[in-house]
């Protein structure tokens, strides 16, 4: 929780960064951590998000170009809501003191290094007078800016680089889901090696898809297009510090010229400007060098197939509808869609489907089933682009996962994400995950369509699965204090499971709370 908010604001829609957010807690017992990275990497952010949710008191101050002394005083007291600025560092001291004495609380310092020298000096000299119950966080664009290395050495502090800053699969995934981005785990894959997993520039990408209701596949060259004067004028106005000979670096990486020199590369890494230690040695961000490159025409433009199972049953690529000739062609499609790798022979399919029928024409009419999937598959990318999504053998029926999106796949990653944090008691973790999936959860599985043997099973795992989710949803909204949404999720899983015995504790704990309106 902050003490008092800054002017620093969240933009919407913005990524909660869970696992940086577990190892800010983590360290907390050390008087000092320190983010450094780059600009862009979204360190202002993360220090937001984390003071927002922490059950630990915190402020939150940021240190503007050049700021003095007396600025920084002034920008504290605001931040730590004091009536009036501490005229001198020793009233600092004091200051923190009588607030440590409260409670023990957090003070992060946002971009330690755009204070004038006098400022950065004293910044560094409070980590030594620290008083008893304050916990110092630091972000800087280079570690030379905060001695960081000095503090790491001596035990007293953590140190957060770019590449623990970095998106991740699961992040990208995550953020795109929120967007209402579709993709498929090739496009993921794709856009973590195009940006270096650089938040401003995967979250560029992601925007931009989602503002032209585009798909994840081909998002960084759409926002290059779209945005890449915009991203340029970032590059240049954040080298603008640099020394003459380092904006000329910069600017032949802009250009795309490549710069052999690691000690010029190692120089611009202590100021934070735009270069990578992958823990192989020093490199300029990929989307640095590619800043003023023409964007490749001709980019191969399939999409992923967006297939809907849980409530109603869709299809879609790139926004166009898949329209089925026949209903045993879709439904051929489902079975494989729930199969181990979305496959199966044809003489499995033959005995699902035409069970008891002469073999010559079960086999037949697997292959009329086929030739319309096929058709009805390009009727909504072509021809020439099937093969990407589905493909037929002699030997097996395939549908390609890499390049289809299901929201049965998604709803069980995120069930098993929010798992995980909840089995290391990370409740506030496994409930965005659960939170997610509980909005993936349109309905049960094939809801329109009859049971039938192929499938019911699976429709009762998902369903006790997704009351697994609503109890642990209300696990978490109780121990949060949030006793509606406890008492509303409880009451949803208590509608599918209504013996599970700690549902059945925490409705008691809740006092039967009843059907909310």
């Amino acid at each position: 929780m902050l003490l008092a908010r800054a002017s620093a604001r969240l933009a919407p829609k913005t990524l909660r960064r869970a696992r940086l957010e577990r190892w800010l807690s983590a360290q907390a017992g050390l008087p000092l951590r320190v983010v450094v990275a780059p600009p862009g990497m979204g360190k202002t952010t993360l220090l937001l998000q984390y003071l927002e949710n922490s059950q630990t008191p915190g402020a939150y101050v940021a240190v503007e170009l050049n700021a003095t002394v007396d600025a920084f005083l002034a920008a504290a007291a605001a931040g730590l809501g004091l009536r009036k600025p501490p005229a001198t560092y020793i009233e600092l001291l004091v200051a923190l003191r009588q607030i440590a004495a409260a409670q023990p609380f957090e003070l992060a310092i946002d971009d330690v290094g755009n204070g004038a020298p006098e400022t950065v000096e004293m910044l560094l000299r409070l980590v030594e007078n620290l008083p008893e119950g304050v916990s110092l966080v630091y972000t800087a664009r280079s570690r030379d800016a905060v001695q960081a290395s000095r503090w790491v050495s001596r035990g007293t502090g953590a140190l957060c680089d770019a590449r623990r800053l970095a998106f991740d699969r699961n992040e990208i995934a995550f953020f795109a889901d929120a967007c209402g981005v579709s993709y498929s785990h090739a496009d993921i894959a794709r856009l973590l090696e195009e940006s270096d997993g650089w938040p401003i520039v995967v979250s560029g990408a992601i925007r931009s898809a989602a503002e032209d209701e585009r798909s994840l596949h081909d998002a960084y060259e759409h926002w290059r297009n779209a945005y890449g004067e915009v991203f340029l004028d970032f590059v240049t106005e954040n080298a603008q510090r640099a020394s003459d000979e380092d904006r000329a670096l910069i600017m032949s990486l802009i250009n795309g010229i490549g710069v052999n020199d690691p000690e010029a590369l190692r120089r611009l890494e202590a100021q934070g400007l735009f270069v990578l230690n992958d823990g192989t040695g020093v490199r300029p961000l990929r989307a640095i060098q590619q800043a003023r490159a023409v964007p490749t025409k001709g980019v191969d433009t399939s999409v992923p197939m967006v297939v809907r199972m849980l409530g109603r049953f869709s299809v879609a690529i790139g926004g166009r509808s898949v329209d089925w000739v026949r209903r045993r062609d879709q439904q051929i499609v489902k079975y494989l869609l729930l199969r181990p790798g979305a496959t199966a022979t044809r003489t499995e399919l033959a005995s699902i489907f035409w069970a008891g029928a002469n073999r010559q024409l079960a086999m037949q009419s697997v292959r009329t089933a086929c030739s319309n999937i096929r058709k009805a598959i390009a009727g909504a990318v072509g021809y020439a682009r099937v093969e990407r999504y589905f493909r037929a053998s002699e030997n097996a029926i395939v549908i390609d996962l890499s390049n289809v999106v299901t929201d049965v796949g998604r709803f069980t990653a995120y069930a098993m994400a929010g798992d995980s944090a909840y089995e290391r008691r990370d409740l506030a973790d496994a409930a965005t995950h659960y939170e997610a999936a509980e909005k993936i959860y349109a309905g049960r599985l094939l809801e329109d369509d009859p049971p039938e043997p192929w499938f019911s099973s699976q429709v009762a795992t998902l369903e006790n699965r997704f009351a697994l989710v609503l109890e642990r949803l209300a696990e978490a909204a109780y121990e949060g204090g949030d006793i509606k949404h406890a008492a509303e999720y409880a009451y949803r899983a208590k509608l599918i499971n209504p013996d599970q015995p700690q549902l059945v504790r925490l409705l008691t704990q809740l006092k039967e709370p009843g059907r909310p309106a």
